[in-house]
Order: structure tokens, then sequence, then C-alpha cells
């Protein structure tokens, strides 16, 4: 296990920056987890200055909570069009069991905070600018209880390209 953190981190330690095949890409995500996050998202993916590393948010809702997610992420090449990488973040979000409302004390609605991790691929079309992405990755409940799960996520996005 450490050999293997160690090769991924050298290997996007020495790895060298290029310009992205777009700035800015809006769109919708489609999440999956055991903890109650979102089932469908916004999702706003901004590279910053040209480089590797980019910022993604995004703000999801389902039938009983919203959420927000913020995420660092740092993209690499593997070919033309496809990329692969790796990012880190927060949520927080809020829940509500109670459908019909009658009731809203501590155990049936409040709010959550946790940590992300993901990994993923992503290809950006060179005839239309659309962005598909998929990911996977753990997401860690820290409050009001700790609890760990899964966070796989599909997106497709409009992408904004470079002039």
């Amino acid at each position: 296990m450490k050999n293997l953190l160690l090769s991924l981190v050298y290997a996007t330690a020495f790895t060298p920056s290029y310009a992205q095949q777009y700035t800015t890409a809006i769109g919708v995500r489609g999440d999956w987890s055991n903890l109650d996050v979102a089932y469908s998202d916004f999702s706003l993916k901004h590279f910053i200055n040209g480089s590797s590393n980019a910022f993604e948010a995004t703000f999801g809702f389902g039938r009983r909570h919203v959420w927000f997610q913020g995420m660092y992420e740092r993209n690499f090449s593997l070919s033309k069009g496809f990329e692969w990488y790796w990012g880190v973040g927060g949520d927080i979000g809020y829940w509500n069991q109670d459908y019909d409302y009658v009731r809203d004390d501590k155990e049936n609605a409040g709010i959550w905070t946790g940590i992300d991790a993901n990994m993923g691929i992503e290809y950006t079309f060179q005839s239309f600018p659309i962005n598909i992405a998929l990911d996977a990755g753990p997401t860690i409940r820290m409050y009001p209880y700790v609890e760990i799960g899964p966070l796989i996520g599909l997106s497709i996005r409009y992408a904004f390209r470079r002039r």
C-alpha cells in the first residue's frame, strides 16, 4: 500500500502541466452513494489560469435532501480528448426524512458535513463542445456522525473552449 501511494504521488508530482481543452464546463451530474447524497446535481468545473488545476462545484438535490460539494481537481492527459484526474474536497448538506412535514426534530432533519476524494476519467469531444466525466471515490461523513461510503458520479457538461 505504501509503495502504491508513493507511486501515485511521484506520477502526479512529476507529470508536466499543459493547457486544458476547455476553460469552464457546466452541466448535469448523476450521483450514487449509500450515504443519501444527491441523485442529480448541477455541475461546474473551471480550470485555473490554463493550468491542469481545476475547481469543481456541484449543487444537488434528492427526494429528501439538498447538498453542495466543492472539489479541487488535477487533470492529466491520456490521449487526444481523454484525461484522467484526481481530486479532494468537502460537502455540506441538509436532509429531511419527514415527507409530510408534521414534525421537524433532530432525528428527522439536520445538517451534515463531510470530506470527499475522487479519481476519474473524462472525454471532451473535438467536433462539438461536450464533456463527459465518470468518477468514483470515498465520501466520509464527519458530522453529525462518522460514516464512510462510496460516491460514484457521471457528468455531462457543455465545455467553453479557449479562444
